[in-house]
């Protein structure tokens, strides 16, 4: 794999430095390296014993890039990731040190106004994230508060179109594989044959007004299957409405979004993992009742980012919230869970393509309500720490 990864790049390079001169490349990368202490509740580690550990590790989202145009408004952006995989990097969750396609994806701008796009890269909607970057190999996936109040929509093969409006804004539509990522004859609530014939539809809309920004979104997907046992209910939908906002005045600057709809986990997305007792993640997905009719999962997710920037140093103080919840189960079953996470991380440019991030974040995972009445549980934990980057 790494040999294929050396030849790969040197190929890409070979290409890049031989285009005409019309044609312009940008080859760049950043290395991350996380340093942190990792303290874990008796909670938090399932009633058995509490968990501090200090780490030194390289994440996943180390990365390096090229981007090529020409003069007939075509480009091209390919994006690998390095370092170790962490539980919900996809494929390549616990296997090392390993490369890994972030993004590869080719445009056409036909006019001023419209651009088709398609690749593997990430969706319209819901662009927004907090600014938590420590912990991506924590085993709780802490990165861009996922699981805590942000909802990523995920890097996939898509079709897209963009019209502008001048600079007011755009409305951009995906087409995205309606599967979650799952095999063919997996997937849903019960085990069943794939037989969904519509793609997962992303829509995003930013508009800009001077030095505010706004991101209404919209995702639907639907999905249906085959080869289900009698009376099981055969379809599902996640519907999901998206609405950030961002705004800067002068060194202040303000983000947050909030995400609410159903069925989450059904489809593919990052929105965090349920290691670690973290149920708001767990209760995402619809569920079979005790009638093997689909009962939806509620869910909704919201983060605020306040900054200020005094010279090289930015601070910014982050809260951000999930909540899910699945009503009609059996007695005694999960039906509703809460998280939070608040702190600090500060990134300071000590020397071009240089910086350090202190952070300093506390994750609650809250309490889970049985239905029938009763919860438990899920404990807190803490990250403190820094994170090297280096850009080129």
């Amino acid at each position: 794999m790494k040999k294929l990864f050396v030849i790969g790049m040197a190929a890409l390079l070979l290409v890049a430095f031989s285009m005409p001169a019309m044609a312009k490349v940008k080859v760049g990368g950043i290395v991350f390296t996380d340093f942190y202490y990792i303290d874990r509740d008796l909670d938090n580690m399932g009633g058995t014993d509490s968990y501090q550990n200090t780490r030194l590790e390289l994440p996943i989202i180390t990365r390096l890039y090229a981007r090529w145009t020409n003069e007939d408004n075509v480009g091209m952006y390919i994006e690998l990731g390095l370092g170790k995989g962490g539980k919900g990097i996809g494929a390549h969750d616990g296997n090392g040190d390993v490369p890994y396609l972030r993004h590869a994806y080719g445009w056409w701008d036909v006019s001023p106004a419209i651009q088709i796009l398609a690749g593997h890269t990430t969706t319209p909607f819901s662009p927004l994230n907090p600014s938590q970057l420590l912990g991506t190999n924590s085993g709780s996936l802490n990165i861009i508060g996922v699981g805590y109040g942000d909802f990523y929509s995920g890097r996939f093969p898509q079709v897209r179109g963009t019209f502008r409006f001048g600079k007011m804004g755009r409305f951009e539509v995906a087409l995205v594989t309606p599967n979650d990522g799952q095999a063919e004859n997996g997937g849903g609530p019960a085990a069943g044959q794939l037989n969904t014939k519509l793609p997962r539809i992303d829509i995003g809309v930013p508009l800009y007004f001077g030095p505010v920004s706004i991101y209404p979104g919209f995702l639907y997907q639907h999905q249906s299957f085959d080869n289900l046992p009698p009376g099981q209910e055969d379809n599902l939908d996640t519907i999901i409405g998206s609405l950030g906002a961002k705004a800067g005045f002068g060194p202040f600057g303000i983000a947050a979004e909030f995400n609410y709809g159903q069925n989450w986990a059904n489809t593919r997305s990052l929105i965090g993992v349920g290691t670690f007792n973290n149920n708001a993640v767990n209760l995402a997905g619809a569920q079979l009742d005790k009638n093997g009719r689909v009962e939806d999962a509620e869910t909704y997710s919201f983060w605020i980012d306040v900054s200020y920037k005094f010279g090289p140093i930015t601070p910014h103080v982050m809260y951000g919230s999930m909540k899910s919840k699945i009503d009609n189960l059996a007695v005694g079953s999960a039906k509703e869970s809460k998280t939070q996470m608040y702190g600090i991380s500060v990134p300071i440019d000590l020397a071009k393509g240089f910086r350090v991030r202190p952070e300093l974040m506390w994750y609650d995972n809250g309490d889970t309500k049985l239905e029938g009445g009763g919860s438990f549980e899920n404990g807190k934990y803490a990250i403190y720490g820094v994170q090297f980057q280096i850009t080129f």
